[in-house]
């Protein structure tokens, strides 16, 4: 009899957390409260709220949860394998939406848009790869390709194979990004070279390396941005300008 008590108390439960979620929205859920709700659709009559803080305090956040691999997530105790296949559909669903909110044709006007639209690329990535951006000379988005599993330095990098994604693309303009998942979003000295002979052999088929982005977590570099790597990405009539105006400075000193 207490058995069925519960199980009608705890039905009760879920009904008032349904409605309070369709009233609110998740802004006043907790992460363990949001992982309890999404737990209701894979196991229909128990308790998942202990399994949402478990996995909460396991993980750090609501967010590495979503982040976790499979493999993870079924060490957790009380996480089957029908749990860890949906926590991880959820996770891939929510980083699709991100880039898919960047549909083809939107136009990317400077650092920071272009930055919001690769950063997601890069969510919850375990392994460097390396993206290319497409785009045509009114930075409109053309496509957007994994090239490479791998470090952008790496001797297995093939920039023939980024080239010839980015003249199957028609682009006139791309910016390539590549991130450090365990370190910072600071360009290693191969970085730097390779980015310079990527621009050199793109500059050849009249093709623009706008900038080369480098990602840690949230965070990004741009070495178009930077002192030290910006006139790798400056376009001729620009370096021209700049050296003319240096030489009449110092012919007025």
């Amino acid at each position: 009899m207490a058995d069925n008590k519960n199980a009608v108390s705890h039905e009760g439960h879920r009904q008032r957390m349904k409605e309070r979620f369709i009233q609110e929205g998740l802004s006043n859920f907790g992460g363990h409260e949001v992982l309890e709700m999404l737990l209701y659709y894979a196991i229909p009559y128990r308790n998942t709220n202990d399994l949402g803080h478990r996995l909460e305090q396991s993980f750090g956040s609501l967010s590495k949860v979503l982040e976790a691999d499979y493999q993870d997530l079924v060490k957790i105790e009380g996480v089957t394998p029908h749990i860890a296949t949906l926590i991880t559909l959820c996770g891939q669903i929510a980083r699709r939406y991100q880039r898919e909110r960047y549909a083809r044709g939107t136009l990317l006007y400077d650092t920071a848009s272009i930055g919001k639209f690769l950063v997601p690329w890069f969510s919850a990535q375990k392994n460097e790869s390396v993206v290319l951006l497409s785009m045509d000379n009114r930075h409109k988005v053309l496509n957007t390709t994994r090239i490479f599993e791998g470090s952008v330095n790496s001797t297995q990098f093939n920039l023939r194979g980024a080239v010839q994604q980015a003249l199957r693309d028609n682009a006139t303009v791309v910016v390539i990004a590549h991130n450090h998942p365990n370190g910072h979003a600071f360009p290693s000295q191969a970085d730097i070279s390779t980015t310079k002979r990527f621009a050199k052999v793109l500059k050849e088929l009249d093709i623009r390396l706008l900038d080369h982005l480098i990602v840690s977590e949230d965070d990004f570099v741009s070495l178009a941005s930077t002192r030290l790597t910006a006139d790798i990405f400056k376009p001729e009539w620009a370096r021209e300008t700049e050296t003319r105006k240096q030489v009449a400075d110092t012919s007025c000193k």
